[in-house]
């Protein structure tokens, strides 16, 4: 068994590649995605917990998640969590100290690290993708200087935040009726394969979405022929993905 864990939830690979680095740096470390619920067995050294901000907060699945995790027997344990922002603003990081605490454990330490902004349902996506990853890897670099030495760090409330995400998360399990497919797919079913929540099957060769969206936009940001879009705001704007993160770490993170 691993002495050290890391729960990981992304859509652009942003997350997976922190999650990746800090794991490859403390060494004896499993890495397990969010999309499913998981049962730790025995104790852990440390847990790490490491996701997107959305619009202030914590996705919906993430908190799912880490609400449904039993650590009853880890509640000793150094517990981190590691938020990435294309603002690097750390609002995501509040409610998951209340879940945690609410435990009988501690979230020891937070951090969030500003990463290529990628919703591009609501902007188009920016330029010099691989000088922004450069920047995110050395920011990552002093975070795992924290967690390899077990560093605390308050984490504080961030009531602006909550009161933003709390607006935005009401409404966002049926966002995905604004995706729409064109003539350009090629049944490929990359969309499916890399949804981190199995929002997505397919249907006669077609991807049909089933109402438990988290809006990470791995369908869009993925799709190879650009088919699948967002109401019509994002036909005519770039793609974006972790330079350093391929398809396949992300279809095999995530099995």
């Amino acid at each position: 068994m691993s002495k050290n864990i890391i729960f990981y939830f992304s859509g652009t690979g942003n997350s997976l590649k922190v999650a990746k680095d800090v794991a490859a740096a403390i060494e004896d470390c499993e890495i397990i995605s969010m999309g499913k619920s998981h049962k730790l067995s025995g104790i852990y050294e440390r847990i790490g917990f490491v996701y997107p901000m959305y619009a202030g907060g914590m996705p919906i699945v993430v908190e799912r998640f880490i609400k449904a995790l039993d650590l009853s027997e880890n509640k000793n344990s150094f517990i981190f969590a590691i938020c990435t922002s294309g603002s690097g603003v750390a609002g995501g990081l509040t409610n998951i100290s209340k879940i945690i605490g609410g435990k009988g454990g501690k979230l020891s330490y937070g951090e969030s690290i500003r990463c290529y902004s990628n919703y591009v349902v609501l902007y188009p996506m920016g330029s010099d993708p691989d000088n922004k990853a450069k920047a995110q890897a050395q920011a990552t670099k002093q975070v795992i200087k924290d967690i390899q030495s077990m560093a605390v760090k308050t984490i504080f409330k961030n009531s602006l935040m909550e009161l933003i995400h709390g607006l935005f998360i009401k409404s966002l399990a049926n966002k995905d009726k604004g995706f729409n497919v064109s003539e350009a797919c090629n049944n490929c079913a990359i969309c499916s394969k890399v949804c981190p929540v199995e929002n997505i099957k397919m249907q006669d060769g077609k991807p049909i979405f089933l109402h438990h969206c988290e809006q990470c936009m791995a369908c869009v940001q993925w799709c190879p022929k650009q088919a699948i879009n967002f109401k019509n705001k994002t036909q005519n704007r770039g793609r974006y993905h972790h330079p350093d993160v391929t398809l396949t770490d992300m279809i095999n993170e995530k099995s």
